[in-house]
């Protein structure tokens, strides 16, 4: 868990701004569980975090996240004082609630990859080690990435509409995140009540609208991503690309065996096997009507119910990235012959 030694004075929004980097964090991430053979057990704290900073001369102001939604506010508040770059020092649920606060400004996203999957960071070519995160935040490569919109919810305009970097899903998808949560801090029984719940849950018929398209299916699961990976680094639209300027939206009409047996080998693997009950459509807005409402997730986060509308939103954010190594699979198109 991070820690906030009170010899750690951390800033308030109050004091005076010379710096221009800020430093979101979560006070309870920070503990990377042994839940897969590639993750190691490490305890990082906010003087290492401190540490790591000011080896590489990154000066920085501190704001510590009180409730969930806080970083969003945190965020927003901060790029109206001059910040050049925000850093998200968690897992992807402060990363995207940075992010949400951040959309439409000029001000650079940074990430401190404090969770146990970073799906965010991965996309990004962000290392898991904490001093090469550093390194990439010192040499500052920024792209415009775009973000996923939900604009409407329960067949209702939201006014203050929610942006997601990975995906939104609907159904059993949705009631996953939850248990892909648990899993993350620790419980291991969440994945028996993941299975379980899969177990339980029959296939429905939505209505999906793709752009102009009409689709009428029976369907276990269905996902509306930005980018390529969900849940446990689960490669859920891996042809998805963070600037594509496109939603990529993929439904599963298998049983719940071959579901079943699709997510067991996904998890952790990076890669997405071919089946053919699963259907991949591109859009630039997606409308989900279903008969009874049905809970959806946006980014993990148990948002609300259909009917729902959500759009693609290019260029939303300037985020910090890394670099693949040969042979990876690039998550951003090349848009110049500049481009790594």
């Amino acid at each position: 868990m991070l820690k906030n030694p009170s010899r750690n004075k951390v800033t308030s929004l109050k004091n005076n701004f010379e710096t221009k980097v800020a430093v979101i964090y979560n006070p309870n991430a920070g503990l990377k569980r042994k839940l897969l053979p590639n993750l190691q057990a490490v305890t990082v704290t906010l003087e290492d975090i401190k540490n790591l900073l000011e080896q590489y001369q990154i000066i920085a102001d501190f704001f510590p996240t009180e409730y969930a939604g806080h970083a969003t506010k945190l965020a927003q508040e901060i790029a109206k004082k001059g910040y050049k770059t925000v850093i998200a020092a968690g897992g992807d649920g402060t990363v995207g609630e940075v992010a949400n606060g951040l959309v439409g400004t000029n001000v650079a996203l940074g990430i401190l990859p404090l969770g146990s999957f970073m799906n965010i960071g991965k996309m990004l070519a962000i290392p898991m080690d904490l001093e090469k995160a550093v390194m990439l935040l010192k040499i500052g490569r920024s792209r415009k990435i775009d973000m996923g919109v939900v604009t409407k919810l329960s067949g209702k305009k939201l006014e203050n509409p929610f942006y997601f970097i990975e995906n939104m899903g609907i159904g059993v998808e949705a009631e996953f995140q939850q248990y892909w949560l648990q899993l993350e801090r620790g419980d291991k029984t969440a994945l028996f009540k993941l299975f379980k719940s899969l177990y339980e849950w029959y296939g429905h018929h939505p209505r999906i609208i793709i752009d102009n398209r009409e689709v009428h299916t029976k369907l276990m699961l269905m996902t509306v991503s930005n980018g390529p990976y969900t849940g446990a680094s689960i490669p859920i639209a891996p042809k998805a690309k963070l600037n594509d300027h496109k939603l990529t939206v993929t439904i599963f009409k298998m049983s719940k065996f071959e579901l079943f047996r699709y997510i067991l080998r996904s998890i952790g693997a990076g890669k997405r096997y071919f089946n053919r009950k699963i259907l991949t459509y591109q859009a630039k807005k997606v409308q989900i009507i279903t008969r009874t409402p049905r809970l959806i997730h946006a980014d993990a986060r148990l948002f609300g119910e259909t009917p729902v509308e959500i759009k693609i939103k290019p260029n939303a954010l300037n985020a910090i990235t890394g670099f693949s190594k040969p042979g990876e699979e690039v998550l951003l198109v090349k848009r110049t012959y500049l481009d790594p």
